[in-house]
């Protein structure tokens, strides 16, 4: 099956704006976590968005050969009938990077929901949503495999993805294949949203500040649909074309951009530090807190720092949350051990769920409020 120079156009626009934005963001991701933690102490969803880049740069160049190399075995009786020696060798490369393009779709969506994963597991650290996230991870890689094995079983022999004409059914419709993938895909997309937002529920922070991660549970969604949309391009006869690959690489891209906004939004609230107080109360004179901020006068005795509560109002970026009028001293830290914080002023702590993906949250000890309470009494004395 061919395409016309209408639909090419369209599709190469797309998909090279599309890969422009997510390669951008990608960058700033790395180039912010290097310069904040440097090259060493990078995460491990630091290095698979890292490894990321090659998969999602291979998507990119792999589906645009299929489009504008002359085809593939994805064929009609016509052009398979119209076949010539030269034609044939031209869709013979075709199909290889219809194969290409099959396997880094995989890995490009796969790495970024095993991102979003090591999110989980440090947002639920030493919480008893961690026993859901670790079986979602399971599940997740479970699928991850069987889609490996359905890929590289589904026709055999192997070569017969590259034949032309397609030696089955299903060297070039991938369809036993595609049922697979997207059953696994799907699903772990949407046990991943179900999981997510009953921590973002539970975030003390303005509704404002919220509604930025709503929209980024929303671009999920958007997701999930991507890929429902490529399995009926590339599985309903009615609607069998290519299609299904604008649908492919948009699936790809809102995944990269949804495991990289979260870190790219903290940069953002670092250039701009108006956004990172949008919607919380700072009025001077005001008591007790308001949508997760306070200002208080108090005294050392009476401040009972609660621990640093993954879904509660402090985080490990103490500098660009707590903004204080004197100096602090800063008791002891020493992991694992409590973070013992003495000030006699004026505070404001302000909490945003995905602040730098809270990295360091994951190795924060857990804090015993009746010790600090001494130690801050003691030190008061």
């Amino acid at each position: 099956m061919s395409t016309n120079s209408h639909f090419n156009n369209e599709f190469r626009t797309e998909t090279t704006a599309l890969y422009a934005v997510g390669l951008t963001f990608i960058l700033l991701r790395l180039g912010s976590r290097t310069q904040k933690l440097g090259l060493r102490r990078l995460s491990s969803d630091d290095w698979f968005m890292a490894q990321n880049i090659v998969w999602y740069t291979l998507l990119y160049v792999s589906l645009d050969k299929v489009i504008f190399g002359g085809g593939s075995n994805f064929m009609t009786d016509k052009e398979t009938a119209e076949l010539t020696p030269e034609t044939r060798e031209t869709r013979i490369a075709g199909s290889k990077w219809v194969m290409v393009s099959e396997e880094s779709v995989v890995l490009t969506i796969w790495s970024c929901k095993a991102c979003m994963l090591f999110i989980y597991r440090r947002l639920t650290q030493g919480l008893k949503q961690l026993k859901i996230v670790n079986a979602v991870t399971i599940y997740v890689s479970l699928g991850f495999i069987g889609t490996q094995i359905a890929l590289f079983t589904n026709c055999r022999p192997f070569s017969g993805y590259w034949s032309v004409p397609a030696s089955s059914y299903q060297c070039w419709s991938y369809y036993n294949y595609a049922i697979v993938e997207g059953c696994f895909n799907v699903s772990a997309d949407l046990v991943l949203l179900v999981v997510g937002m009953p921590l973002l529920f539970k975030v003390r922070i303005p509704l404002q500040q919220k509604m930025i991660l709503l929209a980024i549970f929303g671009m999920g969604m958007f997701v999930i649909a991507a890929a429902v949309l490529c399995k009926v391009y590339s599985l309903y006869p009615p609607l069998l074309s290519y299609t299904y690959t604008k649908w492919y690489f948009r699936e790809a891209s809102v995944s990269v951009y949804v495991t990289n906004i979260p870190v790219i939004y903290s940069l953002v609230r670092e250039v701009f530090p108006a956004l990172a107080r949008w919607g919380y109360n700072t009025n001077k004179g005001s008591t007790g807190r308001s949508n997760g901020i306070g200002r208080n006068r108090t005294s050392t005795k009476d401040i009972g720092m609660k621990p640093f509560d993954r879904l509660g109002s402090t985080t490990d970026d103490m500098d660009d949350s707590l903004n204080t009028q004197s100096q602090e001293h800063i008791i002891q830290y020493k992991a694992p051990g409590p973070l013992t914080i003495q000030k006699d002023v004026t505070f404001s702590v302000q909490k945003d769920c995905f602040d730098d993906e809270d990295h360091e949250i994951g190795r924060m000890p857990h804090h015993d409020p009746a010790h600090h309470h001494s130690s801050a009494y003691a030190s008061a004395r």
